[in-house]
């Protein structure tokens, strides 16, 4: 009789350690959430995005290129692309690289950024906050380039978004200042309030001294100083000569 043949071992099916997505599929990622912002069909879409691109993207288009998620077939968005994107969906150009859910729709499953310096084990997303926002030093810099421009804007009108920029930090400024008074008035009122309490405190003392040690106020405050009790008070003036009527008849 023949022997069966033995089952081989069958090996434990592999689990992905993360789900990677390259930039290109993050701004895929967040292409679509601008539409779905929107509350726009796909062709609508393309109908908004046809002024900035210079030509008329097919709802197959705008399909495929947010379908770059999946990661079948990855777009490779270009400067223009982004700008279009950002002008019809009203949306800053950082939305695109804004980091998308942490985890995966597979349990356990982190997502990673891409990238090729971190192949193996995945590159954080946190990196594109850091890519989008910076850190002091470079938000600093950002703040001296876009002075330098308004400076070189001179006169021009300034656009919405630059009207927005200045009167949100007009509006930051002035809530600071007026939140530095508030607190300086209520500095102000407590140190007053100390103020006058050691001034009571001070009355009370002196009082209390002097009616122990029989002296006035003014004697007090003299022996406080260090000043001889005759020194605490006024020189007094030196009575005026008396004339004599006898040296006068008889002088």
């Amino acid at each position: 009789m023949p022997k069966k043949a033995k089952k081989s071992a069958e090996a434990p099916p592999e689990y992905p350690s993360y789900l990677g997505l390259t930039p290109n599929q993050v701004v895929a990622f967040n292409l679509a959430l601008a539409r779905q912002r929107k509350g726009w069909t796909q062709e609508e879409a393309a109908q908004a995005l046809e002024p900035y691109l210079g030509k008329r993207w097919s709802k197959a288009s705008v399909s495929q290129a947010e379908r770059s998620i999946a990661g079948r077939f990855v777009r490779n968005f270009d400067a223009d692309e982004l700008v279009a994107f950002a002008r019809a969906f009203e949306v800053p150009l950082t939305w695109f690289f804004m980091p998308p859910p942490p985890w995966s729709d597979q349990p356990g499953v982190a997502v990673k950024l891409a990238t090729p310096d971190a192949e193996r084990f995945g590159t954080a997303l946190a990196l594109l906050v850091d890519l989008v926002f910076g850190d002091e030093v470079q938000a600093a810099e950002l703040s001296m380039r876009l002075d330098s421009f308004l400076d070189q804007l001179g006169a021009n009108p300034l656009t919405r978004s630059q009207e927005r920029i200045v009167a949100a930090v007009n509006t930051r400024i002035e809530a600071l200042v007026r939140h530095s008074f508030e607190g300086l008035g209520q500095w102000q009122t407590m140190l007053r309030g100390i103020a006058n309490q050691l001034e009571d405190l001070e009355r009370r003392a002196k009082g209390r001294t002097s009616e122990e040690e029989g002296l006035t106020i003014d004697e007090l405050v003299a022996r406080g100083l260090g000043l001889p009790e005759d020194e605490s008070k006024e020189p007094e003036e030196p009575p005026a000569p008396k004339t004599s009527l006898v040296d006068e008849t008889h002088g």
